[in-house]
């Protein structure tokens, strides 16, 4: 319920304010699929969220459950699953699959972290592992324009700048081929 009515308010907020358009979305399968994003701003995981119209599911550094309760409590209605980024973490890992198993979307963004100044940073191997366990495709998913909007140095937004969200064609990845990944962005770009 309360992520419905998010996800209608962003969209609108989205389109208005950002001029957010999307590309692609026919690449997107039926079943479960994990959407590798480039990663530019805290914008990222509702941008991608509300040019869908299906569920989407994210994982989110275990941090930000924990800090603030009220802040924990919305992400998860908003279906973020926690992660234990510096250790295995086995309870995300295995909820990620789960969710994909079941024909969900996951977001997942494969560098890390937010990048320091727009560029596509280091594609880390951990992305190419749920897409085999859960036995789904990635899906390239490029977000260009949110490092404009709210750059990571940045608490708030700065600007209104037009965002795209481009889905590329869907890839079966392992860990030899994983810059397949970086490869696959910047041909969207």
């Amino acid at each position: 319920m309360l992520y419905n009515f998010v996800l209608r308010i962003c969209r609108l907020l989205a389109i208005v304010f950002l001029g957010l358009r999307a590309f692609g979305r026919e690449n997107i399968p039926e079943g479960g699929a994990v959407l590798a994003s480039n990663h530019q701003s805290y914008f990222d995981p509702a941008l991608i969220s509300i040019t869908l119209n299906r569920p989407v599911y994210f994982l989110a550094r275990k941090e930000l459950f924990e800090s603030n309760r009220f802040f924990g409590w919305f992400i998860h209605n908003l279906h973020a699953i926690p992660l234990e980024r510096r250790t295995f973490d086995s309870t995300g890992l295995r909820r990620a699959i789960e969710v994909l198993q079941n024909g969900g979307l996951l977001i997942v963004f494969p560098e890390g972290t937010r990048s320091p100044n727009g560029e596509i940073g280091e594609i880390r191997k951990g992305v190419s592992l749920l897409g085999e366990k859960a036995n789904v495709p990635l899906v390239p998913t490029l977000v260009d324009g949110a490092y404009q909007a709210w750059p990571r140095k940045h608490k708030l937004p700065i600007r209104f700048s037009p965002i795209t969200v481009r889905f590329g064609p869907p890839l079966r990845l392992d860990k030899t081929n994983i810059e397949t990944i970086a490869d696959a962005w910047r041909k969207l770009k």
